[in-house]
């Protein structure tokens, strides 16, 4: 039965995956942002219900001549929070774990050394950044667990039990640790690792992914790059640099452009109200069950635009995603430097694309 689900799903995509090139006028546009901020290598997409358009440009490193392929990856980034969530609502759906599971109702043994405020969070509370959990968003308060040498889940499960035993933080602030957390939950709830969890969803949904930053998979794909005082340095594949294997639920996976929006566009069709790989009602609980962040997707009502949003940068890339369902489009951009120069580009050229996405199509 599951498997002509997916096989229903993969052959629903097939009809919604209509991929097509932006214009050149707008390829020209995208160019000139590139070269004016420094930007090495880009990927921009618009999408509708039925159609992706979208282009690919630039170069791995910044001091490199030779083009990156179109199936290039790019770093999503917290943008890997989306991905998390949508497969605890898909878990949810076959009542393997729900929004209000207790995390301790799975953790017993851990609670007698957990400070008290956490004993009664959820999964909803740590999908929508509301159970207090400290932030860990820095390479400093992560060095502390450095030392760390079990398997990821057992990793991530040590990481746990010491963030449960810290002082709490304000109710709303943005948590890596708690999606350490949750996706300690869908382990337990589901018996899948969490790396399972994403192999299972994107085998079924026929999408190609990574963990990782994307040049370790590939020379040819983009390299990140910090930005050291206005000049850019390339990060190598075996940089010193990464992210600790325990944190890939809040923010390591890598996908192209085409794959990460036909995964936009299922949401983006699920918040038009038609069902797919989850009920359409689940997709707007998960962009708009609770304002300003729901479960994975930030959200505003803006000029009397319903929109959800969400950002994901590591520090060496940049993804850059936005849903408008009243206007029937999604916009994704992605790049591999997050300088704040580049971030502030990207921003306008979403703003001309949401605003006159007509002028973008080829």
């Amino acid at each position: 039965m599951r498997a002509l689900l997916f096989l229903s799903i993969s052959l629903l995509f097939g009809s919604w995956c209509n991929a097509q090139q932006i214009s050149e006028k707008f390829k020209n546009k995208i160019r000139q942002l590139q070269q004016e901020h420094q930007i090495p290598a880009i990927a921009v997409s618009l999408i509708t219900p039925d159609s992706i358009f979208s282009y690919v440009n630039g170069k791995s490193r910044f001091n490199k001549k030779e083009p990156i392929p179109q199936n290039a990856k790019f770093h999503l980034g917290s943008n890997t929070k989306a991905i998390t969530s949508f497969i605890a609502m898909r878990l949810t759906e076959v009542e393997e774990i729900n929004w209000g599971t207790k995390f301790f109702r799975l953790f017993p043994e851990l609670i007698s050394d957990s400070r008290n405020t956490y004993h009664d969070i959820t999964l909803g509370d740590l999908l929508s950044h509301s159970a207090q959990i400290r932030p860990y968003t820095t390479g400093i308060e992560l060095s502390k667990f450095n030392n760390l040498k079990g398997t990821i889940s057992e990793n991530g499960y040590a990481f746990s039990k010491s963030v449960l035993a810290e002082k709490p933080v304000k109710k709303g602030t943005y948590s890596n640790a708690g999606y350490v957390l949750a996706a300690l939950m869908l382990e337990r709830a589901s018996g899948k690792t969490y790396r399972e969890l994403v192999a299972q969803t994107m085998n079924a949904l026929d999408l190609d992914y990574t963990i990782g930053f994307p040049n370790k998979e590939n020379l040819t794909f983009p390299w990140g790059h910090w930005d050291q005082k206005g000049a850019l340095e390339a990060l190598s594949p075996d940089h010193e640099y990464k992210l600790p294997d325990y944190m890939v639920s809040a923010g390591d996976i890598s996908m192209n452009i085409k794959d990460y929006s036909t995964f936009i566009q299922l949401h983006l069709n699920g918040l038009l109200g038609k069902t797919n790989y989850l009920n359409a009602d689940d997709y707007n609980w998960l962009h708009f069950g609770q304002s300003p962040y729901a479960y994975g997707w930030g959200n505003v009502i803006k000029e009397k635009n319903k929109m959800s949003f969400h950002d994901g940068s590591a520090g060496t890339y940049y993804c850059h995603t936005v849903i408008l369902p009243l206007k029937n489009i999604a916009v994704v951009i992605m790049m591999n430097t997050a300088s704040t120069n580049a971030v502030e580009a990207i921003y306008e050229l979403q703003k001309t694309m949401t605003a006159q996405p007509q002028k973008i199509k080829n």
